[in-house]
């Protein structure tokens, strides 16, 4: 999938998951049964974790990896719940305080803002640390969107929604827009190289990356593991939120474990992975860039090719001049 689609789709997301919350708010407030405003809030709060850091996980999952693991997304929606109802209770001081001491002032046109955007903050940092293993940064992506988005829409729900149901949904799909957005817009933006799925003569890399070409974002202090190991329920290396590659290719002349591909430094490596080395220090599985064999660690530059198995990726770079032709391209590593 391209990034435009990624972003698109994961906006979609965010827009479904904060809609579900506006339905939630209504039923209650419809039925009447009897819970208070904070109590409302709470709830809602904690729906809109729970959806958004189990959706999050599970698209983001079924894109760019073998399958969707319920274990990650049970993950996703537990810490999503959880941030959600820290932000819930954090509200109730934030009512006392502002709301209800300022009915008719300033305090509630602060306060309903200030609520919605804690909140917000609170559910991305949590949907970020799915990738905390890829790069630390991801998270902050996911704090700083939900931010965004709680704030637009607390500001949107406090000046037009209380009277209109129409301002409330999109104050609530905004919310989730934002968190989600964080997560994945913010890499995109920030980005200094793309590696990109050309093609591969194993049928299932090629169908499942081919239409549309698949790219994998790459930004200062990400770090990727290459390979074609599955989520396999038996893996005894895998934590409860972590999966055991960043890149799953399944081709099946790849290795489980073969390459790490990273930034650093305002420059990006490839390298084998030391589960692809010998006993005597020799690939397991092949790695070459440019038709070149690495053995080692090497230097990425824009437009390299990268052979692994039977399959051809490219590395885009806004950093680094183009590569130089095979012929001239230096010894090998």
């Amino acid at each position: 999938m391209s990034l435009k689609q990624t972003v698109y789709f994961m906006t979609l997301v965010g827009a479904l998951a904060g809609l579900i919350c506006w339905f939630v708010q209504s039923t209650i407030g419809d039925l009447t049964i009897g819970i208070g405003q904070a109590q409302q809030n709470i709830i809602v709060a904690a729906l809109m974790g729970a959806l958004i850091g189990g959706l999050t996980v599970g698209f983001a999952d079924h894109w760019s990896s073998d399958r969707v693991v319920a274990r990650w997304v049970v993950a996703g929606v537990a810490l999503g719940t959880a941030a959600g109802l820290l932000g819930g209770f954090l509200y109730l001081p934030i009512l006392d305080a502002l709301i209800r001491t300022n009915a008719s002032g300033p305090g509630e046109f602060l306060g309903r803002p200030l609520a919605w955007l804690i909140a917000g903050g609170l559910i991305g940092l949590v949907t970020g640390l799915r990738w905390f293993g890829v790069n630390r940064l991801r998270s902050v992506h996911a704090l700083l969107g939900g931010l965004v988005g709680g704030a637009l829409g607390g500001i949107i729900f406090t000046f037009f929604g209380r009277s209109d149901e129409v301002f409330q949904a999109i104050a609530y799909m905004l919310t989730g827009m934002g968190i989600t957005c964080g997560v994945t817009l913010a890499p995109v933006l920030l980005r200094d190289g793309v590696l990109q799925f050309i093609s591969s003569a194993d049928a299932r890399a090629q169908n499942k990356y081919g239409s549309p070409q698949q790219e994998w974002v790459l930004q200062e202090g990400d770090r990727f593991t290459i390979g074609s190991q599955g989520s396999e329920r038996r893996m005894t290396h895998m934590t409860m939120y972590a999966r055991p590659v960043d890149i799953y290719i399944p081709d099946a002349m790849i290795a489980k474990r073969q390459a790490v591909l990273f930034a650093k430094a305002r420059s990006f490596y490839i390298q084998q992975h030391r589960e692809n080395v010998g006993p005597q220090g020799q690939p397991v599985s092949p790695l070459q860039v440019n038709n070149m064999n690495v053995t080692g660690t090497r230097e990425l530059r824009d437009g390299d090719e990268i052979i692994m198995g039977q399959t051809l990726l490219r590395f885009y770079s806004k950093r680094q001049a183009p590569a130089a032709p095979p012929a001239a391209a230096g010894r090998r590593t």
